[in-house]
């Protein structure tokens, strides 16, 4: 059963209101079927995403099934809080 979203913020761009949004792909999902594991997508390069100057790491940002937003399948997903912990 698919839990969550695996998202790399791919950039910024800014919306008609003049607010600064992020850009997010969706890189792959964490699934639990009794045992959580990740599913990456194939053919995502992680070297092509933006770092930090300096960093050596990429940040994959965690998200649930229900904070994507439905407008954008694979840029939209607005973080939220959730009381849920994350199983890793």
């Amino acid at each position: 059963m698919k839990k969550y979203d695996l998202c790399v913020k791919s950039g910024t761009y800014t919306d008609r209101n003049g607010n600064e949004k992020v850009n997010w792909e969706n890189i792959g999902v964490m699934v639990d079927d009794g045992s959580p594991y990740i599913l990456l997508k194939p053919y995502m390069n992680l070297a092509g995403f933006p770092r930090e100057e300096g960093r050596n790491h990429l940040l994959v940002s965690v998200f649930g099934s229900d904070q994507r937003n439905s407008k954008n399948t694979d840029k939209g997903a607005e973080a939220q809080t959730s009381e849920e912990p994350i199983p890793f």
